[in-house]
Protein backbone atom coordinates (compact mmCIF):
# COMPACT_ATOMS: atom_id res chain seq x y z
CA UNK A 1 0.00 0.00 0.00
CA UNK A 2 1.50 3.34 -0.97
CA UNK A 3 0.90 6.37 1.15
CA UNK A 4 0.49 9.94 0.02
CA UNK A 5 2.30 12.43 2.21
CA UNK A 6 1.45 16.02 2.92
CA UNK A 7 3.18 18.76 4.88
CA UNK A 8 1.23 20.50 7.61
CA UNK A 9 2.28 23.65 9.36
CA UNK A 10 2.32 23.81 13.13
CA UNK A 11 3.64 26.19 15.76
CA UNK A 12 6.83 24.13 16.00
CA UNK A 13 7.46 24.03 12.25
CA UNK A 14 6.64 21.74 9.35
CA UNK A 15 5.48 18.20 10.01
CA UNK A 16 5.08 15.56 7.31
CA UNK A 17 2.15 13.27 7.97
CA UNK A 18 0.34 10.69 5.88
CA UNK A 19 -2.56 12.12 3.92
CA UNK A 20 -4.09 8.66 3.59
CA UNK A 21 -3.96 6.77 6.87
CA UNK A 22 -2.01 3.50 6.83
CA UNK A 23 -2.83 0.31 8.65
CA UNK A 24 -3.55 0.53 12.34
CA UNK A 25 -0.16 -0.05 14.05
CA UNK A 26 -1.83 -2.08 16.82
CA UNK A 27 -3.64 -4.30 14.33
CA UNK A 28 -0.44 -4.81 12.32
CA UNK A 29 1.12 -6.49 15.34
CA UNK A 30 -1.52 -9.22 15.28
CA UNK A 31 -1.69 -12.08 12.82
CA UNK A 32 -5.01 -12.93 11.25
CA UNK A 33 -5.23 -16.71 11.14
CA UNK A 34 -7.35 -18.19 8.36
CA UNK A 35 -9.12 -21.20 9.83
CA UNK A 36 -11.51 -23.70 8.26
CA UNK A 37 -15.02 -22.68 7.20
CA UNK A 38 -13.92 -19.11 6.48
CA UNK A 39 -13.25 -18.25 10.14
CA UNK A 40 -10.64 -15.57 10.85
CA UNK A 41 -8.98 -15.30 14.26
CA UNK A 42 -6.61 -12.42 15.17
CA UNK A 43 -3.76 -13.59 17.37
CA UNK A 44 -0.82 -11.84 18.97
CA UNK A 45 2.38 -13.45 17.61
CA UNK A 46 3.71 -13.63 21.20
CA UNK A 47 1.02 -16.24 21.90
CA UNK A 48 2.38 -18.52 19.17
CA UNK A 49 5.13 -20.98 20.13
CA UNK A 50 5.49 -22.95 16.91
CA UNK A 51 4.37 -22.99 13.29
CA UNK A 52 4.44 -26.47 11.77
CA UNK A 53 3.77 -27.37 8.14
CA UNK A 54 1.04 -29.94 7.65
CA UNK A 55 0.78 -30.44 3.90
CA UNK A 56 -0.57 -27.24 2.37
CA UNK A 57 -1.73 -26.02 5.79
CA UNK A 58 0.02 -24.88 8.97
CA UNK A 59 -0.50 -26.01 12.54
CA UNK A 60 -0.27 -23.03 14.89
CA UNK A 61 0.74 -24.15 18.38
CA UNK A 62 -0.16 -21.92 21.31
CA UNK A 63 -0.61 -22.62 25.04
CA UNK A 64 -3.78 -24.55 24.26
CA UNK A 65 -3.83 -28.32 24.08
CA UNK A 66 -4.96 -28.41 20.47
CA UNK A 67 -3.22 -26.56 17.67
CA UNK A 68 -5.09 -24.19 15.41
CA UNK A 69 -5.00 -25.12 11.73
CA UNK A 70 -4.37 -22.24 9.32
CA UNK A 71 -5.43 -23.13 5.78
CA UNK A 72 -2.35 -21.38 4.32
CA UNK A 73 1.11 -22.88 3.83
CA UNK A 74 3.92 -22.33 6.30
CA UNK A 75 5.73 -20.07 3.83
CA UNK A 76 2.66 -17.92 3.27
CA UNK A 77 1.96 -17.62 7.00
CA UNK A 78 5.59 -16.70 7.73
CA UNK A 79 5.16 -13.83 5.26
CA UNK A 80 2.34 -12.48 7.44
CA UNK A 81 4.07 -12.41 10.83
CA UNK A 82 6.29 -9.53 11.98
CA UNK A 83 9.91 -9.98 10.86
CA UNK A 84 12.37 -11.26 13.44
CA UNK A 85 9.80 -13.03 15.60
CA UNK A 86 9.91 -16.46 13.94
CA UNK A 87 12.89 -18.42 12.64
CA UNK A 88 12.67 -21.36 10.29
CA UNK A 89 14.65 -24.13 12.03
CA UNK A 90 13.68 -26.94 9.67
CA UNK A 91 11.88 -27.05 6.34
CA UNK A 92 8.60 -27.70 8.17
CA UNK A 93 9.16 -25.87 11.50
CA UNK A 94 9.36 -22.24 12.52
CA UNK A 95 9.68 -21.20 16.17
CA UNK A 96 8.97 -17.98 18.01
CA UNK A 97 12.45 -17.06 19.26
CA UNK A 98 10.93 -15.55 22.41
CA UNK A 99 9.41 -18.95 23.29
CA UNK A 100 12.64 -20.98 23.15
CA UNK A 101 13.66 -22.19 26.62
CA UNK A 102 16.94 -23.89 25.66
CA UNK A 103 19.19 -24.68 22.70
CA UNK A 104 21.57 -27.61 23.13
CA UNK A 105 23.58 -30.20 21.23
CA UNK A 106 21.71 -33.38 20.42
CA UNK A 107 22.95 -36.21 22.62
CA UNK A 108 26.05 -37.79 21.08
CA UNK A 109 25.89 -35.59 17.97
CA UNK A 110 27.16 -32.29 16.67
CA UNK A 111 23.68 -31.18 15.61
CA UNK A 112 21.46 -28.85 17.64
CA UNK A 113 17.99 -29.12 19.09
CA UNK A 114 15.83 -26.74 21.05
CA UNK A 115 13.17 -26.98 23.71
CA UNK A 116 10.17 -24.69 23.75
CA UNK A 117 8.90 -23.10 26.96
CA UNK A 118 6.15 -24.66 29.06
CA UNK A 119 3.42 -25.62 28.60
CA UNK A 120 4.44 -26.73 25.08
CA UNK A 121 7.83 -28.21 26.13
CA UNK A 122 8.47 -29.73 22.70
CA UNK A 123 12.01 -30.69 21.74
CA UNK A 124 12.67 -29.89 18.08
CA UNK A 125 15.62 -30.59 15.79
CA UNK A 126 17.48 -27.66 14.25
CA UNK A 127 18.55 -28.47 10.69
CA UNK A 128 22.27 -27.95 10.03
CA UNK A 129 21.60 -25.27 7.45
CA UNK A 130 19.22 -23.40 9.78
CA UNK A 131 21.35 -23.05 12.92
CA UNK A 132 22.96 -19.83 11.68
CA UNK A 133 19.52 -18.20 11.32
CA UNK A 134 18.67 -19.22 14.88
CA UNK A 135 21.90 -17.72 16.25
CA UNK A 136 21.31 -14.58 14.21
CA UNK A 137 17.90 -14.09 15.81
CA UNK A 138 19.73 -13.73 19.13
CA UNK A 139 22.48 -11.51 17.72
CA UNK A 140 25.04 -14.35 17.86
CA UNK A 141 27.19 -16.25 15.40
CA UNK A 142 27.56 -20.01 15.29
CA UNK A 143 30.42 -21.37 17.37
Amino acid sequence: MSLSLTTRHSLSGHVTIPLVPGPDPMAARRVLLHLEHGRRVPLDPAEIFLLEAAGDETLVRTRGRRPLRDVRSLGELLGRVPPGVFVLIHRALAVNVDRVAEVRRRPGERDWELRLEAPVNRILPVARGRAESLWGAYGEREE
